[in-house]
């Protein structure tokens, strides 16, 4: 086979937004593929692997031209795509440890895997680095979430982030006009991250430290905006319930 087959138009994205929209792709990215397919295959693998062609275009070639045996060649694209996986990471996981940067590139990679073999890679058609980017902002939250340590106050805010760690405290425990000191509040932090579930801290680590909307929250974690409200109103319940346990006890010791 030395050609791309003739098919016509580009095959559709099956694939849909949380919206219900049908995903597409650009159409800078529609003609670039429209003109890959007059390609000689080699040709067209080549520049993939290299670089030279978005990685769309990449992403359509390993999904509708994968050989029913190995082959380097093609191999070549595999390789070609985990790469830009990686670099497209980059900016989301410099503020990590080298051991959490790994960790989430090898969560990255096995999810990306189970991807491929499924053929469910729609999304990184219509956008790579809206693709790239989710799968690195579920794996940071993962190590993070699981890590051997409490996740911190101050982890719950990236370095880039307007928020100052006592405006994290107060966005958590939601108690605007707390006059508590900072070596306390801290400690009452602390223990309010411990009575959280793990779709609590998702939803608070999607919301303060990725700083996203509670929509885009929601289709990271696979629900709707409504229910990360309700994750983060219990969220802030719970840190209330503990500030008024902990003012309780202070007064308490106070007496004599």
């Amino acid at each position: 086979m030395t050609e791309l087959p003739r098919e016509g138009a580009v095959k559709p994205l099956a694939g849909k937004t949380k919206e219900g929209k049908p995903y597409a792709r650009p159409l800078a990215v529609e003609a670039e593929i429209e003109a890959v397919l007059e390609w000689p295959l080699p040709k067209a693998f080549a520049l993939a692997a290299a670089g030279k062609l978005r990685p769309q275009t990449l992403v359509y070639l390993m999904r509708n031209f994968r050989p029913n045996r190995p082959d380097r060649k093609y191999d070549t694209l595999v390789v070609a795509f985990f790469s830009r996986l990686e670099r497209a990471g980059d900016r989301l996981t410099r503020d990590l440890s080298d051991l959490d940067r790994e960790r989430v590139n090898g969560l990255v990679r096995d999810k990306a895997l189970r991807l491929i073999e499924t053929d469910r890679l729609d999304i990184f058609e219509m956008s790579f680095k809206t693709g790239a980017e989710r799968l690195h902002y579920s794996a940071r939250a993962v190590v993070r979430l699981r890590s051997t340590t409490e996740v911190s106050r101050e982890d719950l805010i990236g370095p880039d982030s307007d928020l100052t760690g006592e405006e994290a405290a107060d966005a958590l425990s939601a108690v605007a006009d707390s006059s508590m000191p900072l070596a306390e509040a801290r400690t009452m932090l602390n223990q309010v991250l411990e009575m959280l579930n793990e779709k609590e801290r998702l939803a608070i680590f999607y919301v303060l430290q990725a700083r996203m909307t509670e929509t885009e929250a929601g289709a990271q974690m696979g629900c709707t905006a409504r229910n990360i409200r309700y994750l983060l109103k219990s969220a802030a319940a719970k840190a209330r319930a503990t500030e008024e346990r902990a003012r309780q006890g202070a007064r308490e010791r106070g007496k004599p």
